[in-house]
């Protein structure tokens, strides 16, 4: 028996040398048809082939599950060409140990410091767990019962809200957005921080680069800035191996009104999310916004982010504003630096602690195995999931990685529904009808591993806006059944094992 296994080995390890010689033998004859130098064309395959062989060893003494490796070790493997590239785009660590240098006082997290130092009874909620849970494993304080909050759909809700806030500031604005946009509703908002900005008001404007770069007037940004805003450019990009934040975005959206009024969740700053995009037409989308004490937090992420970028700390006094409202919330982060993985942990939490129900709303959707055990786990003690995706896409791409999940999805017992011919950009999880968060977060490896994000996690009668808004959404769903999905063609099958492949870079 043993004799047996070992000849099976030594079977495969020829295998797999005869692969490895056939494939450098493929790059030999490409190369040779533009380099015509043989000396040339070893010593680029060489330094080629040491730099992906560093890049294995590398993977492997990660202590990451195999599931986080084994993808990247074949692509090295099969193209090193092209898997240094990507490796290099799309999976190189974040230098902590930089931001330790440079940022000592994200490394020390004291930011934390700014947190309400607030006592809740645990114990009064149904949910007390939880809410330890998030304090003692993000450090976030914990609002009770002094906090205000209201869910706004859409645009229709969300842009008059602010605009009315933003003309109402006495003292300072916080802005941050993923994607800022100068066309009709985004020069409307930036021309009232220009106009506050005129009068005295302290004004401070964050945009991610990669996902703003492209859609600004920089003309206008100009005058935004000599109007006296103060902008800051989160990570500017260039596509350069030397670049090794590349792949991190800050996808957070996030502002604060003289410490009184905060909003967090899915919108950005663009005409697409006031249902003026000629693409899309209707957006659904989700925001919250608070007042009260819990709007510290937020305050606490920007002025974070603001040191990030500029490594200045704005100091303005947390406003201590108590606003009656019964119920537990908590605003928390995460980030590839010192955050990383905290929204996803308290997700599983709740999840796990499920009794009746799940909800998931999510644009993008790419299940990592810790999250389908979740989903299994849940499912076979009796709770009911649903999960509603959008109908239409903004990336075909992800949009087949999303539909690859499905079948297994189905199989367990999760009833999956696609808002009818329209994009659904919300990001929501609500648990046993009692318990949601609402904020910036997909779920896919991107939102739990590589963004800067933030939401709010909650237990209010706001709520009852966001399930009726859910059952809404359904009416203008189509539900996915098990024996219709099977029946797709084999090329659709085809399109989505690929992506599905390839989903965890994503």
């Amino acid at each position: 028996m043993k004799r047996g296994y070992m000849v099976f080995g030594l079977i495969i390890l020829a295998e797999f040398v005869y692969s490895f010689f056939l494939i450098v033998g493929l790059h030999i004859s490409s190369l040779s048809i533009v380099i015509k130098n043989n000396i040339a064309i070893y010593i680029i395959l060489t330094v080629i082939w040491l730099m992906s062989l560093g890049l294995i060893v590398r993977i492997l003494l990660k202590p990451e599950y195999a599931y986080n490796k084994s993808h990247w070790i074949l692509i090295l493997l099969l193209n090193p060409f092209i898997g240094i590239i990507l490796y290099y785009i799309f999976a190189r660590d974040y230098q902590i140990k930089r931001l330790s240098k440079f940022r000592p006082l994200i490394a020390s997290k004291a930011f934390l410091g700014l947190e309400e130092a607030t006592l809740p009874d645990y114990d009064k909620s149904a949910f007390g767990d939880i809410f330890r849970f998030i304090h003692t494993s993000t450090g976030r304080a914990v609002y009770q019962n002094d906090t205000h909050m209201e869910i706004l759909n859409n645009g229709d809700e969300f842009f008059p809200r602010l605009i009315n806030e933003l003309q109402k500031a006495k003292d300072y604005i916080f802005m941050e957005f993923y994607i800022i946009k100068t066309d009709i509703i985004g020069t409307e908002v930036l021309n009232i921080l220009k106009e506050k900005a005129e009068q005295g008001l302290n004004v401070y404007l964050i945009y991610d680069h990669m996902g703003s770069n492209k859609h600004l007037n920089y003309k206008y940004m100009k005058a935004l800035h000599n109007s006296g805003v103060h902008i800051g450019v989160f990570d500017p990009q260039s596509l350069s191996i030397f670049n090794s934040n590349l792949n991190f975005r800050n996808h957070r959206k996030a502002i604060v009104i003289d410490g009184k009024i905060g909003f967090v969740g899915g919108m950005n700053l663009g005409d697409e999310y006031n249902h003026k995009d000629p693409k899309f037409g209707f957006w659904r989308d989700t925001h919250v916004i608070l007042k009260g004490n819990g709007v510290s937090s937020i305050q606490n992420v920007f002025v974070k982010d603001w040191y990030y970028i500029t490594n200045d700390v704005i100091d303005k006094p947390m406003d201590k504003t108590d606003e009656h409202f019964p119920g537990m919330i908590s605003v928390i982060e995460s980030g590839p630096d010192f955050e990383n993985g905290l929204i996803r942990d308290v997700y599983y939490k709740m999840m796990h602690t499920a009794k009746k129900s799940i909800k998931i709303v999510t644009p993008y959707m790419i299940i990592e195995s810790e999250l389908m055990l979740a989903i299994q786990i849940a499912v076979k003690t009796g709770v009911e999931i649903e999960l509603l995706v959008p109908g239409k896409h903004d990336y075909k791409t992800v949009g087949y990685a999303t539909e690859s999940y499905y079948e297994q999805l189905l199989k367990l017992g999760v009833r999956i529904y696609e808002y009818t011919d329209h994009f659904v950009h919300s990001k929501i999880l609500i648990i046993d009808d009692a318990l949601a968060s609402v904020g910036s977060v997909n779920f896919d490896p991107r939102s739990f591993h590589l963004n800067f994000e933030v939401t709010t996690i909650f237990e209010n009668k706001s709520i009852d806006k966001l399930l009726q808004s859910f059952q809404d959404d359904l009416t203008h769903s189509t539900e996915i059944k098990l024996e219709h999905w099977k029946k797709r063609g084999i090329i659709a099958r085809i399109i989505q094992g690929l992506f599905n492949l390839f989903s965890p870079i994503f």
